[in-house]
């Protein structure tokens, strides 16, 4: 059997890799299980709805953000300017980066022109607002708390097949967590990026931010982002599952061509990539567009208009929320912003 890389999958593999990230985390320490150090991430995940904040922490400086090679990095970064509608108006221009949630080397290697726009602003509005300290909570939206388990909804035959790919994956999970984990839970697992530094871009931002006194904004709560799966049907969960499953064996493969497209600056390239084979479940791949890419825009898009008008905003989500008529881009050009596209500056 051929396998293919649908639009679907590669829309899930680059937008949430972050919950993904954090999964890995949740389950180990509500497990009391001891993390390998250089994997444990020091992220918690702020959720407004319930009253959080971002209070002051103290943070461990980051690595100077030219040790790494920027030659590598040949180019044009996925930053756009965004300047108020009121030409007369003497807000600072804001700015929006369009990430990729992982830790390839030269991907951390922030060009100068992210850098020095960073570190001048006055808020950094990230999809997530990352603080310190691993919480739970996510981990209490993975599992079935109604009785029903992983066995009930997907089988026999393929609760094996996934808890054997789990295991295969680096996914060492207590059986008390394996068997009452929600399909969604576990495709996002089998589909997590391999990380070994416990870090990702995104993360590297809000790092460089706090540590220049910059105050670092969510646009989501992560209840939202983890609701794009758990609202979804069981029976198209359970889909899901079993279209990560046939994947498998090209999930690397998928990563390069994002991470190559990535690294050219090529948005046109990052697109077709998405749209270059037809998924076999049209209703389901557009379910999941909707929920994924579209429903997220409006709702980032609606909640940094206050920043934006406040301006020097410097603003960074995963570079698929960007393209395209209902993208970010569009959405603020719609809306009277002017938006240019800022070129590498070494």
């Amino acid at each position: 059997m051929q396998i293919q890389t649908t639009p679907q999958h590669i829309a899930i593999y680059s937008l949430l890799t972050i919950i993904a990230a954090l999964l890995l985390a949740s389950y180990t320490d509500a497990a009391g299980e001891q993390a390998n150090p250089s994997q444990q991430s020091e992220i918690r995940y702020i959720d407004r709805s319930k009253g959080e904040s971002n209070n002051a922490y103290s943070v461990s400086p980051p690595a100077p953000y030219n040790e790494l090679a920027q030659d590598n990095h040949t180019g044009i970064p996925f930053l756009w300017r965004i300047q108020h509608p009121d030409s007369q108006n003497s807000t600072r221009s804001s700015y929006i980066f369009g990430t990729i949630h992982i830790d390839d080397k030269q991907v951390m290697a922030l060009t100068d022109s992210v850098f020095q726009r960073l570190v001048v602003a006055d808020r950094l509005m990230l999809e997530l607002e990352l603080n310190e300290n691993g919480s739970v909570d996510v981990l209490r939206k993975m599992l079935f708390t109604d009785g029903r388990n992983l066995t009930q909804v997907v089988g026999e035959e393929t609760f094996i097949e996934v808890s054997e790919a789990l295991q295969n994956t680096g996914n060492h999970l207590p059986d008390e967590i394996l068997t009452v984990l929600k399909p969604w839970a576990a495709m996002l697992l089998l589909i997590k990026p391999d990380n070994n530094s416990g870090t990702f871009l995104d993360k590297r931002l809000a790092d460089l931010a706090r540590s220049s006194g910059i105050r670092v904004e969510g646009l989501e709560t992560v209840n939202e982002q983890l609701s794009v799966f758990d609202d979804i049907a069981i029976e198209d969960q359970v889909s899901l599952l079993q279209s990560a499953m046939s994947s498998l064996a090209d999930k690397e493969f998928a990563y390069q061509q994002l991470l190559d497209a990535y690294l050219e600056g090529d948005m046109e390239k990052i697109v077709k990539i998405a749209d270059s084979q037809q998924p076999e479940d049209h209703r389901l791949a557009t379910l999941i567009n909707d929920k994924l890419i579209i429903e997220r825009n409006h709702r980032m898009f609606e909640r940094m208009q206050e920043q934006l008008r406040a301006g020097n905003t410097f603003i960074a989500v995963g570079a698929l929320h960007l393209p395209g008529e209902q993208g970010l881009l569009n959405k603020l050009r719609q809306a009277g912003f002017r938006v240019m596209r800022i070129q590498q500056e070494k």
